[in-house]
Order: structure tokens, then C-alpha cells, then sequence
């Protein structure tokens, strides 16, 4: 409710500035005069504009930064004494005003694109990735200045609850109603079409402006969602965990590196092409004890040892509760196990450890056993879960304003599993039973929502782009949404290009979740258009199983 009101409140007061005004602002006096509804407003604690030139491949664009403030900070979550502070900047394509051409008004193109973060966030992020496409363009810090998660926790030990909800929505949320506000008083009309875009923590805080700011978009491209955060960034821990209890200490790089080549090529065939491609890692079941040196001659370098390799199947199957069950995913067999399972730790897990769960900042994450684990995982969810668990996947209210959402997730990603996002998906159908056109079941439920929000997974990608496979080109991604938004066309499938090097190209079909990518028999496996997608309302009940413990 809060939100809203301050919503309401901030494009009322630009709508009556700018409409006092004679006339339509430049960039420097947006940021200078009065009479505009920045300088002076009693929310914003700081107001600074800059007329930023073009260079390079990057146009000139008009940049206002403010830190949306309030000194009632109780009212938000914080402690007596403290205030909140979202510093959010605001890129604008030029307007008539200030020698803009090419655009609606100015060089704008009459959109907005705000611009998502990446781990704790902690700084705001440039901009000209939607200005140089003549969108205006925002981005947050999220009301935090540090780049890990000690935030999370008061000078005493406690959970500052305000700098969480910051984080977890009301950063987001400010940074796209002041954007669309000054885009208005700086344009004399607001954007008519509104995107977000943004991969991790981005996909995440895409997920979340779907979930609670429904009305505000009209088209979300989320990739490699950090949602479940109550339960994945725990889960990010496990692989140290099993490994210093097991074995000591980390497995080499080397050895991590050749079991999962290893993983890889028994199961590249499983699609039927053998060309470095594992189609769905999830039918790949690799046991790692395959891999154990028996001291003959023909062991492969850098073979495991036996510990070693139950470790590493540890890793893959994901942590577990006393009695064997699943309690979250685990990493994908054929991604890099160096990001969760290398020299060191992933830092954005142990501060989660440190400052969220266990509220200690000399909380040392050796002391955590595979037992331990799974109440530490539970006290995670109890805290945070309302907060920022981001998986409700309920998605009604967003459809019924007429928004479209594009996920994308790279199968081989090494930070944020995979599994995670296939759950949110299934979830979400789940929820949109009685909305499709076969009310009672699964595939009615598939079908109402792909008719908003479609998935697309990314073979042999790593976490938001990277690895073996025909890339992740958001660019591609997000024209597709546009597409969508804009002229109701969605998108069945993308196709994603894999350089071979000396000049050869793989271009290859990423189907829609769950279709299935289908060889036509004959034509070059390197080229898209010897595959078409196989139409699915269901995935296969094999891979998805039974799910996992420890959900909501």
C-alpha cells in the first residue's frame, strides 16, 4: 500500500510541475530549476543532471541521478533514527529541447527500458544499453552503497528489515516510477511502452516487478532468475561444505574441469548428435565414480580418487536432508564446477551466511556440516522467504494487465541452477489451471500460461551467457518481446549462434519450454533449419520427478 500511495504521489507532483512550466525542459534545467519537481522536492535527498556527450559507440543522452529519500525510515522497515536512500539514475535519449533528432520527441523513441542489477547490487549501473536504442533507461542501487551483503545487518546484529525490502522491491519499484515520471516532465508526454530487462539478480527483480508491481510493464525479459533466494544462495554453499567435511578441501581445478568433460561427453549422444551439445542435462545421469583412477594405464588424466568422486556426486545431486531427500537442485552435470566448488567459496553465499543467517560478521562458514546445513537452510527460508523468496508464481494479475514475459536460463549456468527456474515454470502453469482452455488440466494449465510468458533454456550456457552452445543474445531476446508486446506476435523459438571458429557458424533453434528440439533427418546439424520444435503442453514427468523438500 505504501508503494502504491508513493507511486501516486510522484507522478502527481511532476504531472503539476511540469504542466506549470511554460515550457518543456532541458537537461540542465531539469536538474537546476525548481519549477520542474526535482530540485526542492521533499522526497529526494540529492539531485544531480548531466548533459553526458556522445562517445564511441554510445549517443549522447541526458543523465539525472537522485537518491529518493525517507527520513521516516520506521515507516519502511528500519530502525529509529535510520532513513531510507534509493539512489536511482535516469538516462534520457535527447529531447527537441536539447538537439535530440531521429526519434518520437527528440532523439527518444517514446519508451521506456529500465536496466536490472546483478548479486547484492550496491551501485547504480550505467544506462546507455537502453539510450543507445533511443529508450530511456534506469537503474537503482537497490538503497544500498556496499557491494556485498553486509547490509543486511544493523550496527547490533539485527536484521535491518528496511535495507532488505529495499533490495528484495522497493529499490526496483522507485527506480521505474521516478524513471517514468521525469521521462514525462522531461519529454511533455510518458513512455507509451514499458520493459524491464535484466539477468540474476536482474531475472530475479524482473520477476519480482511481475509478482507485485503487475500494471507497471508491459514486457519483462528475465534471464537466470535469482529467485528462490531464500533456499538457492544457501544451497550455493553446499558444494564447500561436502567437500571440506569429505575431503579436506577443494578438488583441483583440473580435476574438476575433466570429470565434467567427462560428464559431457557421455551424454552428448543422448540427444542423437553427437557435436559437444548435452540438449537437457537433466536426462544426463553420470555417475562420477565412472571417473576414479583403478591405476591402470589407460586412466584418464586427472582421474578422482574415490572420495573425491562421491563428493562430486554430492555436488550434482544438491544438498539433502538425515534422510537422503532432496531439500534443493544441485549443479547440472557438464557445468562448470569451478564457480560453487572452487579454491575459494562464492562470496555472495558466505555473506549470506555471515550477515543474514547467522547474523555474525566473523561467522566462519567452515563450521557448517552437511547436517548443520539443512537447519541453516530452514532458518534461511523462515526469515526470508516473505520477504524475498520471489517463487509465489502467481502471475494472474500480471497477465490480466496485458504484460508478456520472456525467462531464459543457460542450462550449464554455474551459479544459479538451473532446476530452479524449470520449478518457478511448472509452478506457475500449475497455478494457471482453469485460465487455458482445458480448465482441469496440466496442459490447460501450460497452455493459459504461454499465452503471456515463455521460456526459453540455452544448451552448454553458462550463468547469463558464456560456455559451448549457441550463445544467450539478448538482443535477439528482447526484439522477440518487443515483437510480442508490440505486435502480438510470440515467440516459438529463438535461434542462438555458436561461433566454430575459422569462420564457421552453428546456428541452432532454442525451442520454448517444454518443446522439444527435433532433427527434420536431414540437412547440417550446424544449421537451425534443419531442426523444428516439437510441440509439448507437458514436460517429460521423468525429468521433473518429484521435486524437492523445503518449498513453499
Amino acid at each position: 500500500m505504501l508503494a502504491l500511495l508513493f507511486s501516486a504521489i510522484v507522478l502527481l507532483s511532476l504531472t503539476l510541475t511540469s504542466t506549470a512550466a511554460s515550457a518543456l525542459p532541458t537537461c540542465v534545467e531539469l536538474g537546476s530549476d525548481p519549477a520542474f519537481g526535482l530540485v526542492g522536492n521533499p522526497d529526494l535527498s540529492g539531485v544531480s543532471t548531466s548533459l553526458v556527450p556522445a562517445a564511441g559507440p554510445n549517443a549522447a543522452y541526458c543523465q539525472i541521478n537522485i537518491t529518493v529519500s525517507s527520513e521516516s525510515g520506521e515507516a519502511f522497515g528500519y530502525l529509529p533514527g535510520q532513513s531510507e536512500h534509493i539512489r536511482v539514475r535516469v538516462g534520457l535519449p535527447l529531447s527537441l529541447a536539447d538537439g535530440g533528432t531521429g526519434g518520437v520527441q527528440g532523439a527518444w523513441n517514446g519508451k521506456q527500458r529500465d536496466l536490472g542489477g546483478g548479486g547484492y547490487v550496491g551501485s547504480v549501473g550505467g544506462v546507455t544499453a537502453a539510450t543507445n536504442l533511443r529508450y530511456v533507461g534506469t537503474s537503482t542501487d537497490t538503497g544500498h552503497s556496499t557491494p556485498g551483503g553486509s547490509f543486511a545487518l544493523n550496527p547490533d546484529n539485527t536484521l535491518n528489515w528496511g535495507l532488505i525490502k529495499d533490495f528484495a522491491q522497493d529499490g526496483i519499484h522507485a527506480q521505474h516510477v521516478w524513471g517514468t515520471a521525469i521521462a514525462k516532465t522531461y519529454y511533455g508526454s510518458a513512455p507509451t511502452r514499458r520493459y524491464w530487462t535484466g539477468c540474476s539478480t536482474g531475472g530475479r527483480q524482473g520477476h519480482q516487478q511481475a509478482q507485485t508491481f503487475p500494471k507497471d510493464y508491459d514486457g519483462i525479459l528475465a534471464g537466470a532468475p535469482a529467485f528462490n533466494w531464500d533456499r538457492f544462495i544457501p544451497a550455493e554453499l553446499w558444494p564447500q561444505i561436502v567437500m571440506f567435511q569429505d575431503l579436506g578441501g577443494p578438488i583441483s581445478t583440473a580435476k574438476l574441469t575433466a570429470v565434467t568433460n567427462a560428464a559431457i561427453a557421455a551424454c552428448d549422444a543422448l540427444d542423437g548428435i553427437v557435436d559437444g551439445i548435452v540438449q537437457d542435462p537433466r536426462r544426463c545421469h553420470y555417475d562420477a565414480t565412472a571417473f576414479v583412477c583403478t591405476g591402470a594405464v589407460g586412466d584418464p588424466a586427472n582421474c578422482l580418487t574415490p572420495a573425491e568422486a562421491a563428493a562430486v556426486n554430492k555436488i550434482w545431486n544438491g544438498p539433502v536432508n538425515a534422510k537422503g531427500e532432496k531439500i534443493w537442485f544441485g549443479l547440472e552435470r557438464g557445468a562448470s564446477l569451478s564457480g560453487l566448488a572452487g579454491t575459494n567459496p562464492f562470496s555472495i553465499t558466505v555473506d549470506h551466511f555471515r550477515y543474514w543467517i547467522k547474523q555474525d560478521p566473523t561467522f566462519d562458514w567452515h563450521t557448517v556440516t552437511e547436517a548443520s546445513f539443512v537447519n541453516d537452510f530452514a532458518t534461511s527460508q523462515a526469515l526470508f522467504h516473505d520477504a524475498i523468496g520471489t517463487d509465489q508464481a502467481n502471475l494472474h494479475a500480471f497477465r490480466s494487465g496485458g504484460g508478456k514475459m520472456i525467462m531464459y536460463h543457460g542450462l550449464f549456468d554455474q551459479l544459479i541452477f538451473p532446476r530452479g527456474s524449470y520449478d518457478y515454470y511448472n509452478r506457475a502453469a500449475e497455478k494457471m489451471k482453469g485460465s487455458g482452455p482445458k480448465p482441469t488440466s496440466a496442459a490447460g494449465g501450460m497452455a493459459a500460461l504461454q499465452e503471456f510468458y515463455r521460456f526459453f533454456p540455452y544448451p552448454n550456457n553458462a550463468h547469463c551467457g558464456g560456455g559451448t552452445g549457441p550463445q544467450i543474445d539478448t538482443n535477439v531476446l528482447f526484439d522477440a518481446l518487443v515483437n510480442w508486446v508490440e505486435h502480438g506476435i510470440a515467440p516459438d523459438y529463438v535461434v542462438a549462434t555458436q561461433n566454430l571458429g575459422g569462420g564457421a557458424v552453428r546456428t541452432r533453434k532454442i525451442c520454448k519450454y517444454p518443446d522439444v528440439l527435433v532433427r527434420n533427418g536431414t540437412g547440417s546439424t550446424d544449421n537451425e533449419a534443419s531442426f523444428h520444435c516439437e510441440v509439448h503442453l507437458q514436460d517429460d514427468p521423468a525429468l521433473l520427478g518429484a521435486g524437492v523438500l523445503g518449498k513453499p
